[in-house]
């Protein structure tokens, strides 16, 4: 018997069993298949203004914490913090703080604004590179990126003096994908005058003045993150719990029962299976309330069908909703059991891929394996 099962191998299992452990839990940590956090282009976005969120956002997972922006700051600075100890520890080392945000380009040559990332992007801050020469590589052997481009894309969007080199790899087939370069090593360039060097994604060992672009999924970038986050982590598809008198009991992944103190469920939104579309939005293990702007979708009818005929993006809203101890609720809003909590993109109230895309994981997850960890 373990004292935390932590349901979910994101990046918001991933803080749960941190903090979890941190707290002097004994922690188990299944997932059935990584999630979203596989799918990152290399920059996290945590959070653009706290205090917004406070005041105008009631059904916002930071929002219904109950914590003034003192106490939030604090919880994000220790979170944040020890996430970053731990991935390098795992061989992924970030740079950055929720408090600041840079702007980063990707491979089209776009600035993509975000708080945390590899330290193999860092290099590429759009505002710092203004006013020095920068190599952009091409390899001749890739059909699906296109140097020229985005060097003409730095140039005329952000002011930053680029220029195309092409390189070529021997071993690399004709009309071979980025994806190919993962693991490679850096090409080096000969006779280059530029003081920084942008690279495509999924290099290995970048030479001094050298950094990644953002990518778009399939993310070298991600599959990293979900590398570091995957250790430790047991392959298991929960397919149901026991419960009596108001707690969870145990958790069932196929013919194995998994008992626990407290459970933490990070299971993600539709990609993670935390839940399923159709008619109605559910929640697949539990039978837990689906909400959008603290209404139950399952009593809102064709309402919530004309919102998102109106404007697609309300679908990213809609989620699981939790009290101030992060205790998901059920469709009467109340809480059903007093030891499950949950945490990342599974809850709603909030739009993952947007300005709290990990923010919202990082914290909740940090917070909800804190409060397990300390379950009596």
């Amino acid at each position: 018997m373990t004292k935390v099962l932590v349901i979910g191998g994101g990046i918001a299992g991933y803080c749960a069993a941190l903090a979890a452990r941190r707290d002097g839990a004994e922690v188990t940590v299944v997932a059935r298949a990584p999630g979203a956090t596989a799918l990152y282009a290399g920059g996290m976005e945590v959070v653009d203004d706290l205090d917004a969120i406070l005041a105008h956002q009631p059904h916002h997972p930071i929002a219904r914490l109950g914590l003034d922006s003192v106490r939030l700051a604090t919880e994000l600075d220790t979170a944040i913090h020890t996430l970053q100890l731990a991935l390098e520890k795992d061989g992924l080392k970030f740079e950055g703080t929720w408090r600041t945000r840079g702007l980063y380009s990707d491979i089209h040559g776009l600035g993509r604004p975000a708080n945390l990332v590899p330290s193999t992007v860092s290099g590429g801050e759009l505002r710092a590179l203004v006013g020095r020469r920068v190599a952009v590589v091409g390899v001749k052997e890739v059909g699906d990126y296109d140097a020229a481009s985005t060097a003409q894309a730095l140039k005329e969007i952000h002011a930053i003096d680029a220029v195309p080199e092409e390189v070529s790899i021997a071993d690399l087939p004709i009309a071979s994908s980025l994806t190919d370069l993962y693991g490679r090593r850096a090409p080096q360039l000969s006779h280059n005058r530029a003081t920084a060097i942008a690279y495509p994604p999924g290099f290995t060992n970048l030479p001094h003045g050298g950094f990644e672009l953002l990518s778009a999924p399939p993310s070298p970038h991600g599959w990293r993150l979900q590398q570091a986050i995957a250790l430790g982590t047991s392959k298991a598809d929960v397919t149901s719990f026991e419960s009596a008198r108001g707690r969870i009991t145990s958790a069932q992944a196929g013919d194995r029962t998994i008992r626990a103190e407290a459970f933490v469920l990070a299971t993600g939104r539709h990609i993670g299976g935390g839940l399923i579309g159709g008619h109605v939005t559910a929640e697949p293990l539990l039978r837990l309330g689906v909400f959008h702007e603290g209404q139950a979708v399952a009593r809102m009818g064709t309402r919530l069908q004309h919102l998102q005929y109106l404007d697609p993006a309300e679908e990213l809203r809609i989620g699981l909703s939790t009290d101030n101890r992060l205790h998901p609720l059920d469709v009467e809003s109340q809480v059903p059991y007093q030891n499950l909590y949950a945490a990342g993109a599974l809850l709603g109230g909030y739009e993952y891929s947007g300005p709290c895309g990990f923010g919202v994981p990082i914290l909740t997850g940090w917070l909800a394996g804190r409060f397990a960890a300390k379950l009596q």
